[in-house]
């Protein structure tokens, strides 16, 4: 970028006003692409009781000008979970778009919508070749067979099969604000907090048809030169008017903590820890916390971000996916 601004800039070195002008265009240009640059990836958790409810991504803070912009993700999970009372075999496709506005510096507003569904990928290999190489326990997935779609919680009334795979689990219609509350001029730190709620517009699940889902975030962010650390902190609550409760006292908390490191002017890696409580009551390991961890690419290509994501889960392995891959596209405008 350097190059190419002195290359742009050496006829007019006679004209001291004239390359100044055009720096200060060419910062312009640059800033929108530049201020998103160490923000959280764009996947959300794919734990087992997140597929049905309300589950946000980390928004993260804001650069400080207003500009707007669309980011979308494909996430695909390979799910397995086995105990007496419960049987979770399956791979998920969740596709997310969100759209947002910057109405100022300090204030943005966001409109979404995503769905998930049981895809039918046959990678379920994939997973057993993982387990075999670092000796992880399989859990009884061999003498299941591969690659099915069954999802048995009697418990809860839920249940999908193969001839589920062409029906959607979960439709959402989701809204968000997002405000900055405080951002230190003389030191990089950033604190920000975001609202949102969602509208569910799935069939088949005895939860969420019809739900009205909300919460809050607290987003805290360390940027430095070539990268920056950020954590999240989310509060869902969770809407059973007409619904079963399954819910851990009709909400749930979460938190997050990541890190992105520049290692090429327009090239970044992104780690990221997410863990949630559980979302249903007294099932054994289903009941625990799910962690998930996720490993991000991110290319940045003068205004468009590119985000490959992998998913893995850590500690509980009957909660959380088993793995995923993600793949993410950022626009912003103008």
């Amino acid at each position: 970028m350097r190059a190419l601004a002195f290359n742009l800039l050496r006829p007019l070195q006679s004209d001291r006003v004239k390359q100044k002008a055009c720096l200060v265009l060419l910062c312009l240009s640059a800033s929108p692409a530049l201020a998103q640059s160490g923000e959280p990836l764009m996947v959300r958790s794919e734990a087992v009781g997140n597929l049905f409810r309300l589950s946000p991504p980390i928004y993260g803070t804001f650069p400080a000008q207003p500009v707007a912009g669309i980011e979308m993700s494909r996430t695909y999970a390979n799910l397995w979970a086995q105990d007496k009372r419960y049987l979770v075999d399956a791979e998920v496709i969740d596709d997310r778009a969100h759209i947002y506005m910057f109405l100022s510096s300090f204030c943005r507003f966001g409109l979404g919508f995503t769905s998930r569904s049981f895809a039918h990928t046959q990678t379920d290999q994939i997973a057993i070749t993982f387990h075999d190489i670092f000796r992880i326990n399989q859990d009884g997935r061999l003498d299941a067979g591969k690659n099915h779609t069954v999802f048995k919680i009697p418990d809860y009334d839920l249940e999908f099969s193969q001839t589920d795979l062409n029906r959607s689990i979960s439709d959402q219609i989701n809204a968000d604000v997002s405000f900055m509350l405080f951002r230190e001029l003389t030191a990089p730190f950033e604190v920000g907090t975001t609202v949102f709620g969602s509208y569910e517009m799935a069939h088949g699940t005895p939860y969420s048809t019809g739900a009205r889902d909300r919460g809050i975030q607290l987003n805290v962010r360390y940027p430095w030169d070539y990268g920056a650390a950020y954590a999240a902190f989310t509060q869902l609550y969770f809407d059973t008017d007409d619904a079963i409760e399954v819910a851990t006292i009709n909400q749930q908390k979460g938190w997050a903590i990541g890190a992105v490191q520049t290692f090429l002017p327009d090239q970044e890696i992104v780690g990221q820890l997410m863990v949630y409580q559980p979302v249903f009551r007294d099932l054994g390991q289903m009941s625990r916390n799910s962690y998930e961890v996720q490993l991000g690419y991110r290319l940045h290509w003068e205004k468009v971000f590119l985000e490959a994501t992998l998913i893995e889960n850590i500690f509980w392995l009957y909660n959380s996916p088993d793995w995923g891959i993600s793949l993410g596209l950022r626009r912003s405008f103008p």
